[in-house]
């Protein structure tokens, strides 16, 4: 080549030689520095990241925005790819921003040219030829505007074009771009003015966008409507100019007004997107794996109506009273519907009661039940004593405050009576009951040993541990742990394995019994629900199992501070809103038939035993297979040649001293603080409620030996709570006098859950 040149040199007379001579001179000068100028910004200048925060954000599972939080920068900022972006706004911002951006490689000669001509012939900056890319540039490494800026973003610029594709620097401009205020990115933007998604944009909506990104401070619709609409019209009549679009979309674009408003971003759900946001390991950064938010479980849908029936149990209770809930899919361990706290607003709106650990009142009684029934130990038909006798003194009260004598298993779970309860879980043994509880998701302090509260309400547990434990009897004894996130699988915090953790025909005895509508209304009835209601001692929480092999809720309603509460039942308050929640959520698969392991026989209705000879009648009955076979009935016997009942000593004992109006039926009592009872002291303002029974006239309460309150007969009053332990004494106007002794201890936290509440360890009473 060289030799090439210096032939032709030789060979040129002398006017060629000065031409060349001028044009390598001309190339030295006006070509090679601007080649060595862009060799050296291409070593020295790197291309900026983009791994910029991003806002978090958490979807419904169809796809709604439930909540966004500011970006770590103070900035709204929710990520979009370019196909999710609509058919206009991509289009338009290519017309109006860069018409040559699919040609060029990243800096636009046509339009440097131009920027220059103008900017001499002014005197002044009048354009300044930046094209996406380089805008992009400018974005991701803000710098003020001076010629070595204008440099680096050039090379910066030809460099990310060799990074990225076209579509994806398009789709990184339209995220990073500002809108006015602290609104950056389309996504954001689309939402705060429009509260759409960029994919449902109209034309008129994406060329107001685009007007924006001229000034996004000059602009802003919100502020100045006028010079937005102005502005956008301008983008529009060019578009029709380049026959992007047609006139009829011009016109109708045209039409569509200019809105001065800013809408809020969402907060539909903000204990749930505390809770999703701190377990997950999204990282908010742009590519990073929150780039495109979080998708929890929540059913939008689901989530509304479960939003609307807490609040109808709320609207006319105290607004210190708040209520919760959830909603499981049993087939997928999918969280439906998630309320922390449905009154934000309230004074303790901050906790998420869905975790907070609670008394359960009666809602535990289902699994000592199902504890029995996997033992073999009672059958739904089996007779239980609900009398006070053979208690050894410790015998509690059934919510109504009545005993029936004699009951069924089936009605005495179905009826949520105390006396039998504790009955059952005397015959299973605490060790047995707590098992089958940890195998359900709950359970407790090792070194507590809790007697009968176990089951009245003395304990402690979540209104989540309740969902994954009620979902096992809907899903008929098999385990699942429950999902927030189904994109990532494993739940943040695993119970236990999943799988079949229950025979299913113990778990099916369970069902037979709950599968009992006739404590509701009417209107209430028919829908083959199973329903569980619990009340804790001082009504303090109020509870609602309800579940189908379709679904499982459980509702709650309480003071988060602990408070009593008076006259909050789970049954009163919550069914109503409870079955028509479980309404709203369509047809559920039909119960099961009974496993092969369940077997019936006839019974005696009286007993629930295998009908003898001399029993009047007999009924359908079931029972575990290979459980050992129940003694025939022993009622109905054969006297002297003459059918008659033989009742056992209990039931006559305690019949005859309520009809001679003798014994512990008719006495004055104190229900509340019953015997040996022990309080949490969570709070200065926690308060013991005292309660008497049979007392007539006023009643005079005495506290450790002094007088403290008089009140009527039916009337409960409040002690505040002070450590140490404490004696109760009421006398009435007939001189009749009751005595009670309770202890007040400082409290335990738990190491993993926040709990703001008092409790007592053997409360009297929980239906």
């Amino acid at each position: 080549m060289f030799k090439f040149f210096i032939s032709r040199w030789r060979g040129a007379n002398s006017l060629e030689k000065k031409a060349r001579l001028i044009f390598l001179v001309a190339a030295f000068l006006f070509i090679l520095p601007p080649l060595v100028f862009l060799a050296f910004g291409w070593l020295a200048f790197e291309v900026p990241s983009w791994d910029i925060p991003v806002s978090p954000t958490v979807f419904s599972y169809d796809g709604k925005l439930l909540e966004v939080r500011l970006a770590s920068d103070g900035r709204w900022v929710l990520p979009v790819r370019l196909n999710q972006m609509g058919h206009y706004l991509p289009k338009v911002a290519v017309s109006a921003e860069d018409k040559r951006f699919f040609s060029h490689l990243g800096v636009d000669p046509l339009a440097l040219a131009r920027a220059l001509a103008q900017n001499m012939s002014h005197f002044k900056v009048i354009s300044g030829a930046s094209t996406i890319t380089v805008q992009t540039i400018r974005l991701l490494n803000p710098a003020p505007r001076t010629l070595w800026s204008k440099y680096r973003e050039f090379v910066q610029a030809l460099k990310l074009e060799r990074i990225l594709s076209k579509e994806k620097i398009l789709e990184l401009y339209l995220n990073l771009a500002p809108f006015g205020g602290n609104l950056r990115g389309a996504g954001a933007a689309s939402w705060a003015y429009f509260q759409k998604k960029p994919s449902d944009l109209t034309l008129a909506e994406s060329a107001l966008l685009v007007a924006v990104l001229r000034g996004p401070s000059w602009y802003r619709p919100d502020r100045w409507p006028k010079r937005a609409e102005n502005r956008r019209n301008l983008i529009l009549s060019r578009l029709l100019s380049r026959s992007i679009i047609n006139l009829q979309a011009y016109n109708r674009a045209l039409t569509e007004p200019v809105k001065p408003k800013r809408y809020d971003f969402p907060a539909l759900v903000p204990r749930l997107a505390d809770r999703v946001l701190r377990e997950s390991d999204h990282s908010w950064n742009w590519n990073g794996p929150g780039f495109m938010g979080l998708i929890s479980s929540i059913d939008s849908q689901v989530q509304k109506n479960l939003e609307t029936r807490l609040g109808q149990a709320l609207a006319d209770l105290p607004v210190e009273i708040s209520g919760a809930g959830a909603v499981l899919d049993n087939e997928s361990g999918r969280v439906l519907a998630y309320v922390g706290n449905a009154r934000p607003e309230g004074p303790a709106g901050f906790v998420d009661c869905v975790l907070a650990l609670r008394s359960p009142g009666s809602t535990l009684k289902p699994f000592v039940y199902l504890a029995a029934f996997s033992e073999g130990l009672i059958t739904p038909s089996t007779l239980l004593a609900d009398t006070p006798l053979g208690l050894e003194g410790q015998a509690p009260r059934n919510f109504d405050l009545s005993y029936r004598v004699e009951v069924s298993v089936k009605t005495a779970l179905s009826q949520s009576l105390n006396v039998p309860a504790v009955r059952v879980l005397r015959l299973v043994g605490e060790k047995k009951a707590r098992e089958t509880l940890a195998k359900v998701g709950i359970s407790f302090d090792p070194q507590v040993t809790y007697g009968d509260s176990l089951i009245l309400g003395g304990v402690e547990t979540s209104l989540e541990r309740l969902l994954t434990a009620y979902a096992v009897l809907a899903r008929q004894g098999r385990f699942i742990n429950l999902s927030l996130n189904p994109s990532h699988r494993e739940p943040p915090s695993k119970l236990s394995p999943e799988g079949e953790v229950f025979s299913p025909g113990a778990v099916w005895l369970v069902n037979h019994c709950l599968v009992d509508d006739t404590r509701l209304e009417p209107f209430l009835r028919g829908d083959n629900l199973a329903i569980k209601s619990g009340t804790s001692h001082g009504f303090r929480d109020a509870w609602l199992a309800l579940y189908n092999p379709s679904f499982t809720a459980i509702l709650w309603l309480g003071d988060p501070s602990g408070h009593s509460r008076e006259k909050i039942s789970g049954l009163k308050a919550l069914a109503e809103p409870g079955v028509a929640l479980m309404r709203s959520l369509g047809a559920s698969k039909s119960w099961p038939p009974p496993p092969a392991e369940v077997s019936s026989y006839r019974a005696c209705p009286l007993t629930g035993a295998p009908a003898g000879p001399f029993c009047p009648s007999s009924a359908l009955a079931f029972r575990l297979t290979l459980a050992a076979k129940p003694h025939p009935c022993r009622l109905h016997v054969l006297r002297e040649g003459r059918l008659s009942e033989f009742w056992p000593d209990e039931f006559k004992g305690f019949v005859s001293q309520r009809e001679s109006n003798l014994g512990p039926y008719s006495k004055v009592s104190i229900v509340s603080p019953g015997p040996n009872s022990i309080f949490v002291l969570y709070s200065k303002a926690s308060a013991a409620p005292l309660k008497a029974e049979g007392t007539m006239g006023p009643v005079y309460w005495f506290v450790d030996g002094e007088f403290f309150q008089a009140a009527g007969p039916e009337r409960i009053v409040f002690l505040p709570l002070t450590l140490g332990r404490h004696s109760i004494t009421l006398v009435d106007s007939q001189n009749n006098m009751a005595k009670s002794v309770f202890t007040v201890i400082e409290p335990k936290r738990g190491a993993d859950i926040p709990i703001i509440r008092p409790s007592a360890a053997r409360p009297p009473s929980s239906p």
